[in-house]
């Protein structure tokens, strides 16, 4: 990529995070007003420095025009590493607005635009109401709440991860439009929390299905349910979560037309020692195809301990996804484990610079191949 930072990504994307900046800081110091207004930014760079193709490699030789050995670090939005330096694949940026016209009522909007997809899309898009000060409902549209990052994955600035681990966070669908109910407590010194979600949501031309078919395509979740539960004490934060739906894909020029009943379950506890913390994250997505005769788990886990010194915040981590097909026939699995190093350095608190070293192993050899990337990232927000 060649030019400013921002700019590279497209011209008009620099223009406009540039336009929004003093609207953004007007509005996040004026304090009297029911509209806020706030955004994130993380221009994100990385390159493979190493990589090979395994002697008994069956997978693709390139990924979204990508030439392999490559590393898919965005499923969701096809963001692939090769060996050129690119900004392409994870840089993104958003601005959120809030309008609260009273104590009970609440409406909120995010618009976002990346790299792998230059256009504005709506991630949020609903409205609340707080019964009281433990129930609130939410309607409209909202990201899936199946990980402990879901709804704030795409601001760099809230964990230690140049991005968040695509072993887990890496689905075709991450937003529904439907609606969901929580509800907020207290025991003794541990708060919980609770909520309970249902929807749908049907896009054209996932992103994610763009890495295994160049063709157009059509992607739905129906019948979209789950709850999750969120405890906390002091410095340690246990979340669990399940959910269920109907997942189908559309490929016409395939006469691929395929329904999967998919249900999903996820743990993730994180300890925080002030000094010292450990982030831990374990989820098994499984998907039926009653039609097909066959089913595959997908069970992922990632394991990280870090270190803050200062404004320094070295990070070490483990991450791993493995498939496992009832019948090698007709669905062959794919398997990954990744080895990670990342340095945070915070500039101030709305601002941090990242790097981040990634050996990755192709288990089952048909994806991508055994690679090392290295990325850089810059986050901010305001």
């Amino acid at each position: 990529m060649r030019g400013l930072v921002i700019g590279s990504l497209r011209p008009w994307m620099g223009i406009l995070l540039g336009a929004l900046l003093p609207v953004l800081s007007a509005y996040g110091q004026d304090g009297s007003s029911d509209l806020k207004v706030t955004g994130f930014v993380s221009i994100v760079g990385g390159k493979v420095v190493a990589g090979s193709m395994p002697t008994d490699y069956v997978g693709p030789a390139e990924l979204v025009g990508n030439t392999c050995p490559c590393y898919t670090a965005d499923w969701s939005n096809a963001g692939v590493y090769a060996k050129d330096f690119s900004l392409k694949p994870e840089s993104r940026m958003g601005v959120q607005f809030n309008y609260k016209p009273s104590k009970e009522i609440s409406f909120v909007s995010q618009i976002a635009v990346r790299g792998t997809d230059t256009s504005p899309n709506i991630q949020w898009a609903f409205g609340s109401y707080k019964f009281n000060k433990n129930w609130e409902m939410q309607i409209g549209r909202k990201r899936v709440p199946l990980y402990y990052y879901s709804d704030f994955q795409d601001i760099g600035l809230s964990y230690a991860w140049v991005t968040t681990p695509p072993e887990l966070y890496g689905w075709e669908v991450t937003n529904y439009n439907g609606g969901s109910l929580r509800y907020s407590n207290s025991f003794g010194d541990t708060n919980y929390t609770a909520s309970f979600f249902t929807g749908s949501e049907k896009l054209k031309d996932s992103l994610y299905e763009k890495l295994y078919y160049a063709e157009r395509n059509e992607v739905s979740w129906k019948n979209l349910r789950g709850a999750d539960l969120e405890l906390n004490n002091g410095g340690l934060t246990v979340r669990g979560v399940y959910m269920q739906s109907d997942a189908g894909v559309k490929i016409p020029d395939l006469q691929i037309d395929d329904v999967a009943a998919l249900k999903a379950f996820g743990v993730a506890i994180n300890m925080d020692f002030d000094r010292w913390f450990v982030l831990t994250e374990f989820t098994q997505l499984s998907r039926n195809f009653a039609e097909k005769g066959f089913e595959y788990k997908a069970p992922a886990l990632t394991l990280g301990l870090g270190m803050r010194i200062g404004e320094w915040t070295p990070f070490l981590n483990y991450a791993q996804y493995t498939e496992k097909s009832s019948d090698l026939s007709k669905y062959s699995p794919q398997s990954f484990k990744r080895y990670s190093f990342t340095l945070r350095y915070d500039l101030n608190a709305g601002t941090a610079l990242k790097a981040q070293l990634d050996r990755n192993t192709d288990v089952t050899s048909n994806y991508g191949g055994n690679v090392t990337v290295f990325r850089v990232s810059y986050d901010r927000v305001f």
